[in-house]
């Protein structure tokens, strides 16, 4: 009399079970989904942070000395601070502005030697020509007054002089084919580690009038490319 009785309650505890295991499974799909978007969002915010700070550093190569810019003599006025130490990244995290030079200059986090930033590489191989990259504008997003909802980052942007230079001397604008030009590299540092990096050719638009230099106002972006790098 009871097995009918026994077999229905097996049989509801299973049905119960699989409606459970396929709303957990719906459960799970809307937040991985919400989860990949919100990746999406913020990813392209941190571009679009990076490339805002190709923008700002430009804004004011144009009214500075760019043998100065090179020798690391002037900053530009988006600026926190020394170029150097760790620095807070808004949302968490920190990032260590010394580190990130050292790397881009001879791809480790400690000092580098002249030896080490002139030796050739599959990144760096233009020897004595290589870049020596200087820190130029660097500061959470949020200090721009001008920005409304700004990403929350801490952005960073570094100059160097054009590899085409045959000079020898990259802490100099040479007077040769690449002068009047400047690599700058922009990234945007976001919560727990995430980054967006972009490189763009920065140029000034000059001719020579009586005898002189005389360069148009402004600064024009020759090349610009979206930049993949490996987090040290």
């Amino acid at each position: 009399m009871n097995h009918p009785r026994g077999i229905a309650l097996i049989l509801a505890l299973l049905v119960t079970s699989f409606l459970s295991a396929i709303g957990l499974g719906l459960a799970v799909v809307v937040f991985m989904d919400r989860l990949a978007t919100g990746n999406t969002r913020g990813s392209v915010g941190l571009l679009h942070a990076a490339d805002a700070g190709l923008e700002l550093a430009a804004h004011d190569l144009a009214r500075a000395n760019w043998d100065d810019v090179l020798a690391g003599l002037f900053q530009a006025s988006f600026a926190d601070g020394a170029p150097t130490g760790v620095r807070a990244v808004p949302g968490g995290g920190a990032v260590n502005l010394t580190a990130e030079t050292n790397a881009l200059n001879c791809g480790k986090s400690t000092t580098c030697t002249v030896a080490q930033m002139n030796a050739n590489t599959d990144e760096r191989p233009w020897g004595v020509n290589n870049p020596q990259w200087r820190l130029y504008a660097y500061g959470p997003l949020a200090n721009l007054p001008e920005l409304a909802r700004p990403t929350p980052c801490y952005l960073a942007v570094w100059i160097a002089d054009d590899t085409r230079e045959q000079d020898a001397d990259p802490l100099a604008d040479g007077d040769e084919e690449g002068r009047g030009v400047l690599r700058a590299r922009a990234v945007a540092f976001g919560p727990l580690g995430a980054r967006h990096a972009v490189e763009a050719d920065l140029a000034r638009v000059c001719e020579e009038v009586a005898g002189e230099e005389w360069c148009r106002p402004g600064i024009r972006v020759q090349s610009w490319q979206e930049v993949r790098q490996l987090v040290p």
